[in-house]
């Protein structure tokens, strides 16, 4: 079975590359869009599915101006294109890096539509943060009957 979502560990080399696991690879070729995620990771996409997601928030009546501002700023005005070069790295661009807090260290979590990168430190720093909101979430359905086959 071959896992197409999941995380691995990578490094930030000297020159603001970040080698994107093997297993990750066949699904983000070609040209790509960079950005800012939330919770200070950098998000890495195909542009069909950035269109798609930026065409969802562009015609959203969910935000209030400010929201809206915030997102535009954050997020939308941030996206670059990128590419993965020949060995499978990705550069990101300093001000992406630093506002990651990214160091040496970093998570590349996969889910089928984005790559997520993340500095470790910052990672488990958030996922630490969010335990209690986890819990209980995982709570409402009814753990460990959730793990049952069938």
């Amino acid at each position: 079975m071959e896992l197409k979502t999941g995380s691995a560990d990578s490094t930030l080399d000297d020159k603001g590359r970040v080698s994107i696991p093997i297993r990750f690879r066949d699904q983000f070729q070609g040209d790509l869009i960079i950005s800012w995620g939330m919770e200070q990771c950098v998000w890495i996409m195909k542009p069909a599915t950035w269109e798609a997601f930026e065409q969802r928030m562009r015609s959203s009546d969910a935000f209030n101006q400010e929201e809206w501002r915030y997102f535009e700023y954050t997020v939308l005005a941030q996206k670059q294109p990128a590419e993965l070069d020949r060995a499978g790295r990705l550069a990101i661009p300093s001000s992406f890096r630093r506002y990651a807090n990214m160091t040496r260290e970093c998570l590349v979590i996969c889910s089928e539509d984005r790559l997520s990168i993340w500095d470790v430190d910052t990672f488990f720093e958030y996922r630490r943060s969010k335990d209690s909101m986890g819990q209980a979430a995982m709570n409402k359905l009814g753990t460990p009957d959730i793990f049952r086959a069938g």
